[in-house]
């Protein structure tokens, strides 16, 4: 009888053991999961949450001056309609991507996949921005990035 309990708290062990490990996405991932296999990507991971925050004039503003912004109006996304709105931020490994064929500093391929950065107000997808996976001549991941569906290349300021 000692044995059948020792037995039975173990299985029931392994069980909320199995059950707590389950990679549940939250809403906004879920969203963003899917809008990238929508363009065709296989999603390699989950890279987790990036940040959230409320998108005001003063953040546009100063991000006008900072040439890695995505917020910059006119190159990637317009950022007037969703001031004063919460935007969360999601990334995923992607593979299947426009960047996995191109080539960046010195001629190095990204490295099986590219990170993609997901923009989201309201459970809408509004933008993002993808990177390759490579090194930069002074070691640094990426070098360039680009719009969500690789259209659009920008050099990365360091």
């Amino acid at each position: 009888m000692k044995t059948f309990k020792i037995g039975f708290i173990v299985i029931l062990f392994f069980f909320i053991l199995v059950g707590c490990q389950q990679d549940d996405l939250s809403d906004t991932a879920t969203v963003a999961k899917e809008h990238l296999e929508e363009l065709g990507f296989e999603v390699l991971s989950y890279e987790q949450h990036q940040e959230k925050y409320e998108l005001t004039s003063d953040k546009v503003d100063s991000d006008q001056l900072d040439p890695n912004s995505i917020w910059q109006e006119g190159i990637m996304n317009n950022p007037k309609p969703y001031i004063g709105e919460n935007v969360d931020v999601e990334k995923f490994a992607v593979k299947n991507h426009p960047l996995d064929d191109k080539q960046c500093c010195g001629n190095v391929n990204a490295e099986e996949k590219v990170y993609t950065y997901v923009y989201i107000v309201e459970e809408q997808v509004v933008g993002g921005i993808a990177i390759p996976d490579v090194l930069d001549g002074i070691g640094l991941k990426g070098g360039f990035w680009s719009s969500l569906d690789g259209e659009m290349k920008a050099t990365m300021s360091y």
